[in-house]
């Protein structure tokens, strides 16, 4: 009976360790705005480095977005662009290098100017990230199923959110068979007029995580993101520039602290920023802003 007890109570003591361990797409909540650094907090350290995640995880930021790309050797690393000449000390396309030569640059900062930094791996960005803030996947839809047996095997699924402007029948015949394990996040740019076609043929098929919608520059295309909500799907959209939040962008915070009071009248619960700590002061006053863990 005492070793019962004892077994009984290691359990509760290991489920309360990897509770605190873990965070969970599912479970965060809907009614509040999930705060997403555009390739990590970019503003503090160079773009998509492990720096920049730290610094997004410091000020309370939900979730990092970061770029994939390949190697010459076939290994996942961090990188916006095509090539890696304007982010780094090196010149030419990830594909040209092999890991280890690739590790030889190192990452620019915002102005351009070199760091002691290197490119990031996939694995030494969710060794930063597990258990403490989430990732989407952009520019990664060619390398879901090289990125699925990684995060199946660390435990991440919950964790990470991909993303990608496939159709649905697209996204269907490429990921089919792992599509119901991942969280996924179709892509519908309503400024080139892919709207409620495209919405529905994935609501009608697949129980997608939430859409990311691209407005344009004005409000012309907009959609009622209300009527999204209701049908059990996150409304996500960026802040970043003029033409991608129908002119309600990031700058505008400098002069008007209630500038994203836009978004929150607008039923959208997912904002992608490049001014996080601004956004975060912002929902923090209007109750609207939850710590992923």
């Amino acid at each position: 009976m005492k070793i019962k007890r004892l077994l009984y109570a290691w359990v509760l003591v290991s489920g309360m360790v990897l509770g605190q361990n873990s965070i969970s797409l599912t479970q965060f909540p809907s009614d509040k705005i999930m705060v997403v650094a555009h390739r990590a907090d970019w503003r503090e350290a160079p773009e998509n480095s492990v720096m920049a995640v730290k610094k997004a995880i410091e000020k309370g930021v939900n979730m990092v977005e970061i770029d994939l790309a390949l190697t010459k050797d076939s290994i996942l690393i961090v990188m916006h662009d095509n090539t890696i000449d304007r982010t780094t000390t090196g010149k030419g396309k990830p594909s040209d290098y092999t890991l280890e030569e690739i590790k030889k640059f190192y990452l620019r900062d915002g102005l351009g100017v070199p760091t002691q930094m290197r490119i990031p791996t996939l694995e030494e960005i969710l060794n930063t990230t597990q258990g403490k803030i989430f990732i989407n996947l952009d520019k990664a839809f060619d390398y879901f199923d090289l990125v699925y047996p990684v995060l199946k095997k660390r435990n991440l699924l919950d964790e990470v959110l991909f993303k990608g402007t496939a159709t649905y029948q697209e996204f269907n015949e490429k990921y089919g068979a792992i599509k119901n394990e991942i969280h996924y996040m179709p892509i519908v740019r309503l400024a080139n007029n892919e709207g409620w076609p495209k919405i529905n043929e994935y609501l009608n098929h697949y129980e997608v995580y939430g859409f990311e919608l691209t407005l344009g520059s004005d409000e012309s295309h907009l959609i009622n993101f209300k009527e999204i909500r209701e049908k059990g799907a996150r409304v996500w959209v960026n802040s970043l520039w003029p033409q991608q939040s129908a002119g309600h962008n990031d700058d505008l915070v400098l002069e008007n602290p209630d500038m994203y009071e836009w978004f929150v009248k607008h039923n959208i619960n997912i904002i992608q920023t490049d001014r996080p700590k601004e956004l975060i002061d912002f929902l923090k006053t209007k109750k609207r802003y939850a710590r992923s863990k």
